[in-house]
């Protein structure tokens, strides 16, 4: 039973896995079709679990699925998953699923009609261009950028852009999206009234369409086409292209039906135009579309002699004009706005770029300040350790030298009462001087070697040793109680001193005073604060001075020096 049920869940396990590798494979499949065969891509995106999916995969069906709907002319509008897409191929530093997600959440923002938003993402996408090597769909992004300028009336930007997206195309072998750029190039020419260069074009594309029955093509072609004669207001070849047999399969237009008109009303055939401008009206869409009709009527009523018809057509036309304009003006200012994005990408790259360079010097500097800063304190734990054992060290000198000293004033008595009395004395009068410090000195000791505890508690009981030592030397009353118990015990010899050698200075005396009171050189040296090298040189130098004395004088102090 065991062995069937760990077979079974074996089974379920490969099973899952199986399914979870196949939906990714067809993730990575229709990549490879989905400019081809955009419908087929759909269906397969469609019939997908997305639960089944990981975060990665997630992003990468949602990018897909907004490309085949773009080129199966869904227009989707609403822009919040693609957000989520662009974030996380932000976050990857995949920069070639990233410009096509700037690239398409661009597109449903142009759906939406948000041509800001969606200028400002095809420009992000163009920063990722040095990253792509696929010539379409930079041809893609330009043919966009040239529509949304194109839309804004920036006809010399648009003009730009739709020349990058011919060479892009053309690099690419896309000869349809040659020619539809083409076309785009042949309005805009128009635009600019260039309209020589515009004709040239133009009747390219009208060559390609009519060879490849491109309907569509073919039809914007001879509608611009008929603009730029009338613009010309070259009759001749406006009469010859409407009555060349370009129209035979073709339905009337608006452009190609003001067009007759137009040349209707020139050749004297007055009813005809006005039959046309008024079937035209059902074919109006917008407000240029009734600008274009209300202007062919004034011509048309003009050239008929009838000024008062001209007249009141002038009037509507100059009307709607004017709501047209003011509406323009009310509009942000794509064009600024696109040399605005464009400024603001580049400023953020370059911000990026010397944010990059600022943080590296700051983890640098960071972190020789962090190994100095470690080397440095290691090093004074280390001499601050050495000082600690040290002061320790002196403070158990110090308690010796005391006792030493108390022998070496018994061993002077000359008989044992006078011992007796000398010890006893001598031992309270020490007891009562010392008795304080050297009671805190060992318990500070104590505490130092008995405990491991943190180098902030050592470091303070350092300072408590190295205050209690000071305080044997520097505390007056203390010295001047030492100089007395001196005097006391050995013969008034520091009196004598002082009387007998004026010229030496104050250290000098209690220099002496510490000699005689047995203290080391070690212990002195903590006293006086000199090197024990120090002191026996000034030991050496003031015996010297002494021995200059008279003989008597100079032997009782240098006895009771020895």
């Amino acid at each position: 039973m065991k062995r069937f049920l760990a077979y079974m869940f074996s089974v379920a396990i490969i099973l899952l896995c199986t399914l979870c590798s196949t939906d990714k494979g067809k993730l990575e499949d229709i990549e490879t079709y989905i400019n081809e065969r955009p419908d087929s891509a759909l269906q397969v995106l469609q019939s997908i679990d997305i639960s089944s999916l990981t975060s990665n995969e997630v992003n990468h069906y949602h990018l897909l699925l907004a490309q085949a709907k773009d080129k199966c002319y869904i227009d989707e509008t609403d822009d919040s998953i693609m957000l989520g897409v662009v974030d996380h191929y932000k976050s990857k530093s995949d920069f070639i699923k990233l410009f096509k997600a700037y690239y398409y959440i661009g597109r449903i923002q142009q759906n939406a009609g948000r041509d800001t938003d969606a200028m400002y993402s095809y420009t992000e996408a163009e920063q990722l261009l040095d990253h792509i090597d696929d010539d379409y769909v930079k041809g893609l992004l330009y043919a966009q950028l040239g529509a949304l300028n194109h839309r804004s009336l920036d006809f010399n930007k648009a003009l730009a852009a739709f020349n990058k997206a011919y060479d892009y195309f053309s690099r690419a072998g896309k000869t349809a999206h040659v020619n539809y750029t083409n076309l785009d190039i042949g309005n805009t020419y128009y635009a600019l009234e260039d309209y020589p260069q515009a004709e040239i074009t133009l009747k390219e594309v009208l060559s390609w369409a009519s060879d490849n029955n491109d309907s569509g093509v073919y039809l914007n072609a001879l509608e611009v086409l008929c603009l730029v004669y009338q613009a010309e207001n070259d009759i001749s070849s406006l009469h010859d292209l409407l009555n060349g047999g370009h129209f035979t399969d073709i339905k009337g237009t608006l452009i190609i039906n003001t067009a007759k008109a137009y040349d209707a009303a020139l050749n004297g055939n007055y009813s005809e135009a006005h039959r046309l401008l008024e079937a035209s009206w059902a074919l109006t869409q917008n407000s240029r579309d009734s600008c274009m009709i209300y202007h062919m009527a004034y011509i048309v009523s003009n050239e008929q002699g009838n000024y008062k018809m001209a007249l009141d057509n002038y009037e509507c036309l100059f009307n709607l004009q004017d709501s047209i304009v003011r509406a323009a003006l009310q509009k942000p200012l794509q064009s600024i706005r696109n040399d605005y994005f464009e400024t603001k990408s580049a400023y953020n790259e370059q911000l990026l770029q010397n944010n990059k360079y600022r943080m590296y010097i700051v983890i640098v500097i960071s972190i020789f300040t962090i190994l100095s800063l470690v080397l440095v304190y290691r090093r004074r734990m280390i001499l601050k350790d050495n000082q600690i054992s040290a002061y320790m060290e002196l403070a158990d000198e110090l308690k010796v030298s005391l006792a030493v000293t108390n022998d070496k004033l018994i061993e002077s008595a000359s008989d044992k009462e006078h011992q007796d009395k000398l010890l006893k004395e001598m031992s309270e009068q020490i007891t009562m001087l010392f008795s304080r410090q050297f009671a805190l000195l060992d318990k500070l000791s104590n505490t130092y070697y008995e405990t491991h505890g943190s180098s902030r508690d050592q470091d303070a009981i350092y300072h408590q040793v190295k205050n209690e030592i000071e305080n044997l030397t520097t505390d007056k009353k203390h010295i001047a109680q030492l100089e007395k118990i001196v005097n006391e015990y050995k013969g008034d010899v520091m009196n004598i001193l002082r009387s007998e050698m004026t010229n030496l200075n104050e250290m000098d005396y209690r220099l002496l005073c510490f000699l005689f009171a047995g203290f080391s050189a070690k212990a002195i040296s903590v006293f006086t604060g000199d090197s024990t090298a120090n002191i026996y040189m000034k030991k050496g130098r003031i015996k010297g001075k002494i021995s200059r004395l008279s003989p008597e004088i100079a032997s009782y102090i240098l006895e009771r020096l020895a």
